[in-house]
């Protein structure tokens, strides 16, 4: 990597692989899971008193990530995943490649990976709750609101079609010499990657000679704190993609081979709800199961209690509106 970037020059530079840049933009797709699974694991400590502020996980990570990328943008030119393998960011000016990122380009660039995402997942959200309303039913009737809904459901799928035709567009023009740019964002920046100077890192001998000599210093100590945060990091979100990937490999196959459990036990508080939802007391319209409880509701009767208690109605486990499943019954 270091003969890589020792040919990096004002007029040319050396392109990482096609493969690289799709690793690194995997990889950057499993830090969120593992910050939700993290915050979860933590909540689920006290939840009648934190787990309320489940429903801000989007949020607590979007000011988690901007933490992190800013610290990476700082140090390494370039986000998270990019500096993992090895990448950093160069701008592009007038057709003329510039090491060093403008203040500008590098603001530009820790919004369009924070916020960006974010927005696109947020949309993503809405226009699923709004299709699952449809389709039960319970979608609001008036003309205003179902314009709204449909311009939202078939606005998030056409710009959705769009933009992943744009990627791999880009990624054809890429791999054939065409274009210099990884993908439209970075296109539409004038960014592109390349690979970056290995960083001097304090070795051992090194470190036993300055506490030796004592000149180990607070700067030292400071350098070293970061690198143990951030190499921690990264091998603990690459950890978490290895076993993302060993469990999707191994599921169908490990499932298959367990022992069939024995039915549970019907208590009897259950069997006096059998067929009626223990909210209105009558038959089931568009049944909703409480997959925490096992209990199973009218849709309209256990959305809006859900929203306010953030628990079971009958058995009061802490849940929220992902842990309602659908039943299509005979």
């Amino acid at each position: 990597m270091a003969e890589k970037g020792a040919h990096l020059t004002g007029t040319n530079f050396i392109r990482p692989s096609i493969f690289e840049i799709i690793a690194q933009e995997s990889f950057a797709s499993t830090v969120q899971p593992a910050f939700q699974k993290l915050l979860s694991f933590i909540l689920s400590f006290n939840p009648e008193r934190y787990g309320h502020l489940l429903k801000w996980a989007d949020e607590a990570y979007l000011i988690f990530n901007i933490t992190l990328q800013r610290y990476y943008f700082k140090k390494y030119s370039a986000s998270f995943s990019e500096a993992f393998y090895g990448l950093k960011r160069i701008a592009i000016v007038d057709s003329i490649i510039k090491r060093k990122l403008s203040n500008k380009q590098e603001r530009l660039s820790l919004i369009l990976i924070v916020v960006f995402p974010y927005l696109k997942q947020k949309l993503q959200q809405i226009s699923q709750r709004y299709q699952l309303e449809e389709i039960d039913g319970c979608a609001p009737q008036s003309k205003w609101q179902k314009l709204y809904r449909n311009c939202v459901i078939k606005g998030y799928t056409m710009s959705f079609m769009t933009y992943e035709f744009m990627v791999l567009y880009n990624y054809i023009l890429y791999v054939a010499g065409k274009s210099v740019y990884q993908s439209p964002l970075l296109r539409l920046l004038s960014i592109t990657l390349t690979y970056a100077e290995p960083v001097p890192v304090l070795s051992i001998s090194d470190l036993l000679r300055k506490i030796k000599h004592n000149s180990f210093g607070i700067n030292d100590s400071i350098d070293i704190l970061q690198r143990t945060v951030t190499t921690s990091l990264e091998f603990g979100a690459f950890f978490l993609q290895f076993v993302s990937w060993w469990t999707q490999e191994h599921y169908e196959k490990s499932i298959m081979t367990l022992p069939l459990p024995p039915s549970p036990k019907i208590p009897e508080m259950a069997k006096q709800y059998k067929g009626k939802c223990p909210i209105c007391c009558k038959a089931l319209k568009v049944p909703m199961v409480l997959s925490v409880s096992g209990y199973v509701f009218c849709y309209q009767c256990i959305l809006p209690v859900i929203r306010e208690t953030k628990k079971c109605p009958v058995t009061n486990y802490p849940a929220q509106e992902d842990d309602l499943i659908r039943l299509y019954l005979d």
